[in-house]
């Protein structure tokens, strides 16, 4: 079959067109920001920022700008921005790093991540130590004949989208070095924890409706408190207050400005108790002194007292003066805790040692003497056994009586 000349350029014209095609695709996917404005260089690279707006070096006045009479190509230095900036002075840099071909002269301080994009945009970070927080840093972007500076406040601790000065062609210049001025202050302290935080819950003389943890904890002046329900993580409690009788805890935590906070937070426990101070207001809680012992099993003996047997139920009632109360233990065999809830007419009686705990592998014939318990002496509703099938845990309380007028 004979092909005609026609055909054959056809083809030719096709193959060509096709290959131009595939070039200026890709030619629109790569990016030149010599040809873009700030709006389109932010969209084409995804920037945030910058989040300060940066200083032109050069049209700042300075006595070594160009055109001021300089002799330092433009180059700005953290002493520099310091003094125009009203800054003391900049205890940390990390001197002027040429950036040519693509790499910079020198690794940059662990602290610092950087990033060039095109040879041109700045993105950064920065880590302080442990215990120790950013308190400013300025930035110093050098290409062309000037330099734009960045001076961020405390709580900025990365940006990007930085770049030299605009060329004459509106552009930004490529990077030719790069400077970062910093300082560090460290972490506060965790708040003070001051003594109080406890009281009897009424509206007469030395009586509390409420109670502020703010009121229990102390800081540095210029440090402020945010409260947490929790010791780490949690959520911010906006009114650390009780306004009840009852129990609660807030964790406070210093905080020196945005993202520079205390290590530890301080707990503060704040209890309204039922004083049963006879004045009428409702809050009275009158009782009498009675010896208590927790379990199901009845001991032996002349005296009478009562054991836990951890073959029976895992959770087990409380007897008072020999009385069935609505208070209980409960013993979890996983972790061998025993947790003890006095319900809602048994108190503690306030002494050290109101519960006791001992364990046995063999049931005594007779009730302990209080010398005996070593496994738990103290006055938390909460302990640990020690692997015994046996435990005689004795109770001092109060059991709750009509108040007398």
């Amino acid at each position: 079959m004979k092909v005609s000349v026609h055909q054959e350029m056809f083809k030719f014209l096709m193959g060509l067109a096709i290959i131009l095609f595939a070039v200026s695709c890709t030619e629109i996917e790569e990016f030149d920001p010599q040809s873009m404005d700030a709006d389109q260089i932010a969209k084409a690279y995804n920037f945030n920022g910058p989040l300060v707006e940066p200083i032109n070096w050069a049209m700042r006045g300075r006595p070594d700008a160009p055109g001021n009479g300089g002799n330092n190509g433009g180059n700005v230095e953290c002493s520099e921005v310091a003094e125009e900036f009203d800054i003391d002075k900049f205890e940390f840099t990390s001197g002027r790093n040429n950036f040519e071909d693509g790499e910079f002269d020198f690794e940059w301080p662990e602290e610092l991540e950087v990033k060039i994009i095109d040879g041109t945009f700045v993105e950064w970070s920065f880590t302080a130590p442990d215990g120790y927080c950013l308190e400013n840093l300025a930035v110093i972007v050098k290409g062309g004949p000037s330099a734009n500076v960045t001076v961020y406040d405390s709580g900025i601790t990365s940006d990007d989208g930085l770049a030299s000065p605009d060329n004459p062609n509106g552009n930004p210049a490529s990077l030719s070095n790069l400077t970062f001025c910093w300082n560090l202050v460290k972490e506060p302290d965790a708040p003070e924890l001051l003594e109080g935080g406890e009281g009897c819950f009424g509206d007469e003389e030395d009586e509390f409706t409420s109670l502020d943890a703010n009121d229990f904890v102390k800081v540095p002046e210029g440090v402020e408190v945010v409260w947490y329900d929790a010791a780490t993580g949690g959520n911010v409690v906006d009114d650390p207050t009780l306004n009840e009788i009852g129990e609660v805890t807030y964790w406070a935590e210093a905080v020196a400005f945005e993202g520079c906070v205390s290590s530890e937070r301080t707990p503060v426990t704040l209890i309204l108790k039922d004083c049963g101070d006879g004045n009428g207001n409702g809050d009275d809680w009158c009782g009498e002194e009675e010896t208590g012992y927790a379990g199901s099993s009845e001991g032996e003996g002349d005296a009478w007292w009562y054991y836990f047997d951890t073959g029976g139920d895992n959770t087990q009632p409380i007897y008072a003066g020999q009385e069935f109360t609505d208070g209980t233990i409960t013993w979890d065999p996983v972790t061998d805790k025993f947790t003890i809830d006095l319900g809602t007419d048994l108190r503690l009686q306030d002494v050290e040692e109101s519960v006791k705990a001992e364990g046995y592998d063999i049931i005594p014939t007779s009730r302990p003497a209080s010398g005996q318990f070593k496994l738990y002496k103290g006055k938390e509703l909460e302990f640990f056994g020690n692997g015994s099938r046996y435990y005689v845990i004795h109770l001092d309380l109060e059991v709750r009586i009509e108040c007398k007028e």
